[in-house]
């Protein structure tokens, strides 16, 4: 399974910060056709050759859901949580719903809905991540959110999994910040990390990518780097990696 991150920051990276660095709002691509998010910055990054032909969506903030750029994809098929899925229109768009832990298959994919604790301005969304498996890889993909939900956590229990992809959004030296009820900070990534290997779900040698990492609550891509110890790998726009 290859992963492509073609953004990898939150909702506060709208233009390049003092030092002339930048990321572009969370969006990844899978084997050069399914794509997790999109937003138009993101799509200045699909590499040549790329064929998406399905985008699922993990909830509707506009920072991971840009109606224009998804339309900009089509023909395609756009797969998202049926509490919102009848929102999604537009020509050569198929849209379908997702019900939580309803396994669908999209693009040789097996893609497992899971409820993650985020919410957004739509009170009755159930928002997600996803357990994606392919050719006997198994991947969770798990931004936005804080934790994993206690459904999530016991759907996964009995499963192994050779990577994850966490929200990051927080870095350290910011206890106290109000955004941890609904997404991970660096202290929260090394705890629930240190678990999931102990309790044998991550695999030994999993690799755990951070990504969707806010601009004002992070030190430079290479500040991050330095202080990052395995399994952990910080992720930065157009990194590409195999599982």
């Amino acid at each position: 399974m290859k992963l492509k991150f073609l953004g990898t920051g939150a909702a506060d990276w709208a233009a390049p910060d003092a030092s002339g660095e930048y990321r572009r709002l969370t969006s990844t691509l899978l084997d050069n056709s399914l794509l997790i998010d999109v937003t138009g910055p993101a799509l200045d990054m699909l590499p040549d050759g790329a064929e998406v032909t399905d985008v699922f969506f993990t909830h509707s903030h506009r920072d991971h859901f840009d109606p224009e750029a998804l339309r900009a994809l089509a023909p395609c098929r756009v797969w998202a949580h049926e509490s919102w899925a009848d929102e999604i229109s537009g020509d050569g768009l198929t849209v379908t719903p997702l019900k939580v832990g309803e396994p669908v298959r999209a693009a040789g994919f097996t893609l497992t809905p899971l409820p993650s604790n985020h919410s957004t301005e739509r009170e009755y969304e159930t928002t997600l991540h996803y357990l994606i498996d392919k050719d006997s890889v198994r991947l969770l993909y798990a931004t936005d959110g804080a934790w994993l939900l206690n459904y999530e956590y016991r759907f996964i229990r009995r499963l192994q999994l050779d990577a994850a992809v966490f929200d990051a959004t927080i870095g350290d030296g910011h206890d106290g910040d109000y955004r941890v009820f609904e997404h991970n900070s660096l202290p929260m990534l090394r705890i629930m990390t240190s678990t999931l290997k102990r309790t044998g779900i991550l695999k030994p040698d999993a690799p755990v990518f951070l990504t969707h990492m806010a601009r004002t609550l992070h030190p430079s891509q290479a500040e991050l780097e330095k202080a990052a110890t395995p399994p952990f790998v910080v992720c930065f726009d157009g990194l590409e990696a195999e599982i």
